[in-house]
C-alpha cells in the first residue's frame, strides 16, 4: 500500500510543478489591408500596317510613326495602293493609375518562303502614362521595316508583343 501512494503523489507533484512554470508568450493584435486593382488589359484594335511598297537594288527603309505618318528612306518607294497605319491598342484598368509599356526590340516578318525582313524603332504614343477616370487609354505604335537590296517580293507577317504593367 505504501507504493500506490508513492505513485500518486509523484504524479500529483509532477501535475503541479509543470502548471506552475512560468510563460514568457506574449501577443499582438495588427490589421491586414488589400486593396484588390481592376485587372491591367490591353487590347489590339488595329494592326501595324506599312502598306505597298517597291525596293530597288538599294537597300532602304519604311517608317511609320505613332500618329500615322509614313516614309521612306533608301531604294524604297511607297506606292499609292494598300493602306497603312500604326497598330493601335486600347488600355483598361484602374482608374487614375500609372502604366508603363513595354515595346520589342525588334521582330522578323516572314515570306511564304523564308525571307525575313525585320520591324524595329517601335515608337509608341505613350510610354507611360496615367488611365483616364473611367480606366481607359487609347495608344499607338508605330516601326521602322529595313529592307535588303533586292529584297524578294512577297507577302510578309508577323506578330509583335505589347507588354504593360501597372507602376
Amino acid at each position: 500500500m505504501k507504493s500506490g501512494n508513492l505513485l500518486t503523489v509523484t504524479i500529483c507533484g509532477l501535475t503541479l510543478w509543470s502548471l506552475a512554470a512560468p510563460s514568457f508568450a506574449v501577443s499582438a493584435v495588427t490589421t491586414v489591408n488589400v486593396t484588390v486593382a481592376r485587372y491591367l488589359s490591353i487590347t489590339n484594335t488595329s494592326s501595324l500596317e506599312f502598306g505597298n511598297i517597291s525596293v530597288s537594288a538599294t537597300a532602304g527603309a519604311v517608317v511609320i510613326d505613332d500618329t500615322g505618318m509614313r516614309f521612306a528612306t533608301g531604294g524604297v518607294t511607297i506606292n499609292p495602293a494598300g493602306s497603312f497605319n500604326p497598330a493601335k491598342f486600347i488600355i483598361e484598368g484602374k482608374p487614375n493609375a500609372n502604366f508603363a509599356i513595354k515595346l520589342p526590340y525588334k521582330i522578323e516578318l516572314r515570306d511564304s518562303n523564308g525571307n525575313i525582313i525585320d520591324v524595329t524603332d517601335f515608337k509608341s504614343s505613350d510610354k507611360s502614362g496615367t488611365l483616364d477616370i473611367n480606366g481607359i487609354r487609347e495608344i499607338s505604335v508605330g516601326g521602322q521595316i529595313n529592307l535588303d537590296p533586292n529584297q524578294a517580293t512577297g507577302d510578309y507577317t508577323g506578330t509583335m508583343i505589347v507588354e504593360l504593367n501597372y507602376m
